[in-house]
This record gives C-alpha cells, sequence and structure tokens, in this order.
C-alpha cells in the first residue's frame, strides 16, 4: 500500500480508535481516583514559571488553537467526524499563528534546556510531546500550498504523508502524555467543581 493511501486510511482510523480508547480509559481513570483531584500533572507539559517564558508559553498554545481549529482541510475533517462546522479564518492569520507557534516552541525549548537545575518538566514525556507537536505543526506549514499550487518545498506527496503520520502519532501520544490537557482540563475541571459541589451538599 502505498504511504499516503495507509496515512490517510488505516493509519488514520487505526489512531482515531486508540485516541478514542486512550481519553475514556484516562476518563474512568480519573473518576475512580480516590482523595484530591489534583490536575496539576494535567498542566505540566510545557509550564514555565517565569513570565517571560509563560507569555512565550500563551503565544504557542494559541497559535496550535488557531492552526487545529481555523484551517479549512482541519475544519472538514473534524466536520466528517462529529457533524460539526464552522467558518475558517484567513488563510494569512492561519499561517501566522503556525509561524509564532513553532518560533515559541523554540524559545521555550531553548530555554528549558538552559535552566541550571533538572526540572521535573524535562521528563520523556515532555520532550517527546514537544517533538510530536512541533513535526506535525512544521509539517502541516510546509505542505500547505501556497500562491502557485505549490507547497513550500517539494514533493507534495511526501510532505503530506509526513504530516498525517505525525498527527497520526500526536493522536496515539494525546490521551496518554502530560499533552491530554489540551482536550482535559475544561472537562476535567467542571467535573471537580461539580464533584466538590456535590459533595458539600451531601455532606
Amino acid at each position: 500500500m502505498d504511504p499516503l493511501d495507509f496515512a490517510r486510511g488505516p493509519g488514520l482510523h487505526a489512531a482515531l480508535v486508540i485516541m478514542v480508547a486512550g481519553f475514556f480509559w484516562r476518563g474512568v481513570d480519573f473518576a475512580l481516583r480516590r482523595g484530591e483531584p489534583n490536575l496539576h500533572w494535567a498542566r505540566k507539559g510545557l509550564h514555565v514559571p517565569d513570565r517571560r517564558w509563560q507569555i512565550d508559553s500563551y503565544a504557542m498554545h494559541a497559535g496550535l488553537l488557531i492552526v487545529m481549529f481555523g484551517v479549512v482541510p482541519h475544519i472538514l475533517f473534524i466536520s466528517a467526524i462529529t457533524g460539526l462546522e464552522w467558518p475558517s479564518l484567513p488563510i494569512a492569520i492561519v499561517l501566522a499563528a503556525a509561524v509564532i507557534s513553532l518560533a515559541s516552541m523554540i524559545a521555550v525549548l531553548i530555554h528549558r534546556v538552559r535552566m541550571p537545575e533538572p526540572s521535573i518538566f524535562s521528563a520523556f514525556d515532555d520532550y517527546f510531546t514537544w517533538s510530536a507537536v512541533f513535526v506535525a505543526m512544521l509539517t502541516g506549514l510546509m505542505c500547505y500550498p501556497h500562491l502557485g499550487g505549490g507547497p513550500a518545498t517539494a514533493p507534495y506527496a511526501v510532505l503530506l504523508t509526513a504530516h498525517l503520520i505525525a498527527v497520526e502519532v500526536l493522536m496515539i501520544w494525546l490521551p496518554f502524555g502530560k499533552l491530554i490537557h489540551v482536550a482535559f482540563m475544561p472537562l476535567i475541571q467542571a467535573g471537580v467543581a461539580m464533584r466538590s459541589l456535590v459533595a458539600r451538599i451531601i455532606g
């Protein structure tokens, strides 16, 4: 089977199944967890304590969200799965967000590597998560069809295959690493608030 066909078909389907199963498993694990439901573990993936680097971190996250939900191919992909659809953003904004996000990721990585003391935020999980996100973003930016009908770097099919495989690796890793905070944090925070409210009412 051609690598591009695999990435568009069986690879994507397998990644979706693993991602959904992983989300379910992590959700059940959290629901059954005893004691204080501390969610700090879910926010540590790319956390940096310094205000200067927090700005880079926020820029990185904002850029990721714009790229994920603002470009037409991504919207169509999500729509095919969920039935939800919304207007796309101007492509200039999406491309600018991608470049800013990549630059911010590099800045945060350099800051972390240059830290004088070992950090709890510098485990395998952190660097693998950074690498998976960076490769997916970079290959997506490189294979986007620019003016003139060609990608930033040829050949397009190879770049598109690399992007799809990188995204599928990211989808598989998403539920099992710290990156899960992207999807789970709003839902879990709401669940924690609800559980605390019920506990106060019952207690």
